[in-house]
Order: C-alpha cells, then structure tokens, then sequence
C-alpha cells in the first residue's frame, strides 16, 4: 500500500511540474506579443547580409570589405541600385520640401530605404549629399534663370555616384525630379472680356457661336433721308447741264 501511494505521489508531483512549464511557457508567448523592443530593429533586408549604411556604401563604390566576397558585392549591384534612387529622390524631395518651408539645414548621412523584401539602411557621402540636397532647395524657389544651372549640378552629381559604383546611369535624374510636384503652376489664365463696341460681323459671329442669328433691319432703307438725297440730286443736274453745253449748235 505505501509503495502504490509513493508512486502515486510522484505522478502526482511530475504532473503538476509539466503544467508549471507549460503555464510558464504561455506567459511568455503572451508577454512577447504585447511587448515592445528598446531598440527597434534597423534593417530586416537579408539580401545584403551585413552590408548595412557605410560599410554597404563602400562594399558598392569598390572599397575592400574584410570578410565580403567581391563576387558577392557585384551580384548585389543590380538590387543595390533601387536603394541609391530612393535615397537620392528623398534627399532632393526633402531639401524642396525645406526650400518651400524656408527651413532649410544639412541632410543627414543614413537614411531607411525600404525594399521587397524588408528595409536596408543606406549611407552616401556628405559632399554628394549636400549637392543633391542644395538642387531641391534652389528648384523649389522657381527661378527659370536657374533651371539649367540646377539641371547640370544634379545629373553631374549623380553620374558621379553611378560612376563611383560602376552602375550605368539610363535616365538622368533631372528628367524625373526637376518636376514641381504640388500643381502649383497655373494651367491657364482667363481670356480678356469681348469689346463694348462689337462690329456687327464680330456680333454676328457671337451669336453663331450661341446657336443665335440675328436679322439685319431694313427698315432704314425704306426711308431715306433727305440729306443723304439731295447731294445725288444736285450732281445729276449739274451733269445734265454739262451734257446739254457740250451739244453742237446748229448752222
């Protein structure tokens, strides 16, 4: 009888263990589902591995990675260069963006990129930076005197960075960014109102155009005025007594 409660108690007491696991384990299922990281997670795109802000920069521009195979950084190229535009359409956006706000300051070096597949953090050099985000801020001060200055700065600056990393460039940058994006500019200005004094070909045409037709008045013809008459009147007789002068006398 002792030996049947022994065993029973040990059961017992390995049952009671596995359900303290097992609460233990859901209370911490649950407390991770509702708790929030310190340190949010800056990057989540394992394409580029480690290659992460300066050190993917200069994996890209050609500067040995120790540890990185440069096999492996050429293949990379095709998928680093949507990064590079984003980053570049968002460094010049935002010195607009500044421009317009008149708060404009220094871009910073890293900046978030999203990807299909998660995020990457991307660095580029200051002196690139600053020329790219100096080109928004004159453009967004629409000055046509500077267009082609802003035009020039920008595509030369960013064949520099494509030439850095050994991409081709296809399209020039300022094709797409050199474009006001807020509709600001008019569409059209308003036609100046018609004449007071209309010519009656001018009103005819009016109101053809409004599906009207007006009727020219004849009744002035019926009754013509006696100074308009009397100068016909008078150059008739005066030519009737020329013509009767004219006439040779008999013999």
């Amino acid at each position: 009888m002792s030996s049947f409660f022994q065993l029973f108690l040990a059961w017992g007491l390995l049952l009671v263990f596995v359900l303290v696991l097992y609460i233990v384990d859901k209370v911490n299922v649950i407390y991770q589902g509702y708790a929030k990281p310190d340190l949010p997670q800056t990057y989540n795109d394992g394409l580029f591995g480690e290659l992460v802000g300066k050190t993917l920069w200069d994996a890209m521009s050609g500067i040995p990675v120790p540890g990185v195979d440069t096999k492996f950084v050429s293949s990379l190229k095709p998928h680093y260069e949507p990064v590079l535009r984003q980053h570049i359409e968002q460094v010049f956006m935002e010195g607009y963006s500044h421009g317009k706000a008149g708060t404009a300051g220094v871009p910073t070096n890293n900046r978030i990129i999203p990807t299909p597949r998660g995020s990457i953090e991307s660095w580029l050099p200051m002196h690139h930076l600053a020329s790219i985000y100096q080109a928004g801020v004159d453009f967004s001060a629409k000055k046509p005197e500077d267009v082609l200055r802003i035009q020039q700065s920008l595509d030369q600056v960013t064949a520099m960075i494509y030439a850095r990393i050994g991409v081709g460039l296809t399209e020039a940058y300022s094709a797409t960014l050199l474009i006001h994006p807020e509709g600001e500019e008019e569409s059209g200005q308003d036609l100046p109102p018609p004449e007071a004094d209309e010519t009656p070909a001018a009103a005819q045409l009016t109101h053809q155009e409004t599906g009207e037709v007006l009727q020219p008045d004849l009744s002035s013809l019926n009754q013509t005025p006696l100074s308009a008459t009397a100068p016909a009147s008078a150059s008739n007789n005066a030519n009737m007594n020329l013509t009767e002068e004219a006439k040779p006398m008999p013999a």
